[in-house]
């Protein structure tokens, strides 16, 4: 099972010391990821203690004592308070969109990828169909651009992107871009043929890697 523990975190924008929930322990007993990379249970279901958000400035992080180039009066605008005025349905949705924004103020391109991708994941939970698929748009822009600087786990986001692409509805596109792919490892070419039959198809449903091993 997973353990929340309560921790005491000082903001690094406002100095407010506050009390916060954390993820101390948890499994992936649930089976394998799903093809973006989200996690199985019970991981997949503490998403609500990945974040940190002080209940005086609204600065969110994973850890609100890290420090950030953002101040108190970049997180009052009107771009951070409403999230580029996206209408997010949920408030879980917002919180990962709000800790994009920051990421990508401070240049931070790898968590900012992952902040918008588990904004995407929060949208899946709620069925915000518009802004998964925005928010899957801007991961793929930010994959881009991790892999054009040579990003060390090359094989696994250009996966990833190539899911995200698929689940965003870039069905020709995508199996434009990687019909020609080849991994080293073999796993990862089944994957990749799998998403291609599952583009070719149109079908943008999410899947897991079990489905993929289940079917080869």
């Amino acid at each position: 099972m997973s353990r929340i523990v309560n921790v005491m975190r000082k903001c690094s924008v406002c100095g407010t010391v506050s009390e916060y929930m954390a993820l101390a322990s948890t499994n992936n007993l649930g089976g394998g990821p799903d093809l973006d990379l989200r996690p199985a249970e019970m991981m997949r279901s503490t998403m609500n203690v990945w974040l940190q958000r002080c209940p005086k400035c609204g600065y969110i992080s994973e850890d609100v004592s890290d420090l950030s180039r953002v101040d108190r009066e970049w997180l009052n605008s009107d771009k951070y308070r409403n999230c580029d005025g996206i209408p997010f349905v949920s408030d879980l949705s917002k919180e990962f969109y709000k800790y994009y924004l920051i990421n990508m103020f401070d240049n931070n391109i790898e968590d900012a990828f992952f902040a918008v991708l588990h904004a995407a994941w929060s949208c899946d939970d709620d069925a915000d169909i518009v802004n998964a698929k925005h928010c899957r748009e801007l991961a793929i822009e930010l994959a881009t651009r991790l892999l054009d600087k040579g990003y060390e786990n090359e094989d696994s986001l250009k996966l990833t992107r190539a899911d995200l692409m698929r689940r965003s509805g870039q069905f020709e596109k995508m199996i434009s871009m990687y019909e020609t792919v080849e991994f080293d490892e073999e796993l990862l070419n089944q994957i990749l043929k799998f998403e291609i039959e599952k583009a070719s198809k149109k079908d943008s449903s999410c899947y897991r890697v079990e489905d993929v091993v289940g079917n080869c």
